[in-house]
């Protein structure tokens, strides 16, 4: 009994941890500025409002008080950088799975010469720190003409993706029941039995995979401050930076940082009916 309270106590207080930054923003995004600077500071909106939620987006908002709010001096930037992050994240996650299912599929269920050396490769990749090969790829963009363009930024941020995911989704897919010799005998090729046998086992994996590339290329930021702060394929985590110095309502930042929160839900809530999935029916063969 003691037990089971002090791990229901070290839960709430891990939920409270996590969920009341959240929580904050929210509360703020939804306040005017004067509640923001009051002190003490209320736990709820005293005024909610949707102001700044306008505002942030470029749209003039009138309260029912008659005060008037005006577009925010970012608000194309907040705008632009929405959709160059839903653009980015989209992409190398479409990118990112059409040449990582193929990938893990291979080495997780194939034997062929070198194959632990390019697994290693591959775990090298992926803890490889962005920041040590940033300098590098600037220059190289720079060369190519990609620095400051959405292609350049896709191409950098699959750097991250696809050696990640290759290497959560290797284990996975060895894991799966050996199916193939019964595929073989009902006349499907190796290719036919990855597309119809065993990507569909395989949807649960492969629905987080594409829920963490998601959310990796949605939270990009190293390489997005450096190769397109500032242009027009910036992406929303540098304009978020860019209210800490350049715009100083925390009511419009909470806003924006609200609006980022969306697209993620929304990609979670699409996939959770194949994350939530276990299949425990199967035997897996080891």
């Amino acid at each position: 009994m003691k037990k089971k309270v002090c791990m229901g106590m070290c839960m709430m207080v891990v939920l409270v941890w996590t969920m009341l930054p959240f929580y904050w923003f929210l509360k703020m995004a939804f306040e005017i500025p004067a509640d923001v600077a009051r002190f003490p500071p209320s736990f709820y909106p005293r005024h909610p409002t949707i102001a700044s939620l306008a505002t942030v987006l470029g749209f003039k908002f009138v309260s029912k008080d008659g005060t008037v709010y005006l577009p925010s001096g970012r608000a194309r930037q907040v705008r632009v950088g929405l959709l160059n992050s839903l653009i980015l994240s989209c992409s190398v996650t479409a990118i990112t799975m059409l040449v990582v299912i193929p990938l893990a599929y291979t080495f997780g269920r194939l034997e062929f010469p070198h194959k632990n050396k390019l697994i290693f490769a591959i775990l090298f990749a992926a803890a490889l720190p962005p920041i040590s090969i940033l300098i590098p790829f600037y220059m190289i963009f720079i060369k190519l003409g990609l620095a400051g363009t959405m292609v350049g930024l896709i191409i950098v941020t699959l750097t991250i993706t696809i050696p990640l995911l290759t290497w959560m989704l290797i284990g996975y897919f060895r894991n799966l029941p050996k199916v193939e010799p019964l595929a073989r005998i009902d006349g499907l090729s190796r290719l036919r039995t990855m597309i119809f046998v065993i990507i569909p086992m395989a949807k649960v994996g492969i629905s987080v995979g594409a829920t963490i590339c998601f959310l990796t290329a949605w939270n990009e930021f190293t390489f997005a401050q450096i190769l397109v702060n500032g242009t027009p394929a910036a992406t929303v985590p540098p304009v978020i930076s860019g209210f800490l110095f350049m715009h100083p309502e925390v009511t419009q930042l909470a806003a924006t940082v609200l609006y980022t929160l969306i697209p993620p839900f929304l990609v979670g809530y699409w996939l959770q009916k194949y994350i939530t999935q276990m299949n425990i029916t199967e035997p897996i063969e080891r």
